[in-house]
């Protein structure tokens, strides 16, 4: 599956316009708007792959694809704070015992300590926290790529199921996998100075491509089944 993630976007058509695009987006995300620009892109590979479609989408239909990008956005948001709204609390517990501490006296000391661990039980939490959210965030982002609705993203019972799946594990891994290697080929390019650390944005959205195409195949394969309508017509009486 890496080697197909890897091949993914470079077999698309438009293959070497789509990266240029990407990567000068990445290179302005700064502005915010065109972070959100490939947020959207990578939630129509997200789309497309789920539904057995392999050919790259290219950047068009602007309009829309902010749309579809400021909901991944608000996905990766809210999961993105709920580790550091953890931490922040852990910061004021740490803050909290410090000051304790520096009064002196047994009352001091003990306060102190007893907040000091209150403050490392917080942040171990929200390391915690921080590790699901990696784990989540791609079925979550997935969910509302295939749905189009945000709050698929935290449907907390229907992502549980997918991602208790084994097949979601694997193409987690295998995503993780393809990041790690953009990451590894980024601090390479980054040794030459500013033309390395512009040339490495470029490796970052095709890794990013990649990584979104095996969370794709992934999510057609986990993805949860819509129950069957049922039929609520009355049955018709047997004329007498």
């Amino acid at each position: 599956m890496i080697s197909a993630s890897l091949d993914y976007l470079r077999d698309g058509d438009d293959a070497v316009v789509t990266v240029l695009i990407g990567g000068v987006l990445l290179l302005a995300s700064p502005l915010v708007v065109p972070s959100i620009l490939v947020l959207g892109y990578v939630s129509r590979v997200l789309r497309r792959t789920a539904d057995g479609d392999d050919a790259p989408p290219v950047f068009e239909e602007w309009g829309d694809l902010l749309v579809e990008g400021a909901k991944a956005f608000a996905v990766t948001l809210v999961y993105s704070l709920l580790p550091l709204l953890v931490f922040a609390v852990a910061a004021v517990f740490g803050v909290g015992a410090a000051v304790i501490g520096s009064g002196g006296g047994d009352g001091g000391l003990l306060g102190g300590l007893i907040g000091g661990a209150l403050a490392l039980l917080l942040a171990l939490a929200a390391l915690a926290v921080s590790l699901v959210g990696l784990y989540v965030t791609p079925a979550a982002l997935a969910a509302v790529a295939d749905s189009g609705r945000v709050g698929d993203g935290f449907a907390v019972g229907t992502l549980w199921t997918v991602v208790t799946k084994r097949a979601y594990a694997t193409g987690w891994l295998t995503a993780a996998v393809v990041v790690l290697a953009g990451a590894l080929a980024i601090g390479v390019l980054s040794v030459v100075p500013v033309l390395g650390t512009i040339a490495g944005l470029f490796v970052q959205f095709y890794a990013l491509v990649a990584a979104a195409a095996v969370i794709g195949w992934t999510w057609a394969d986990v993805r949860p089944v819509a129950a069957e309508p049922t039929d609520t017509e009355p049955a018709e009486r047997p004329a007498v």
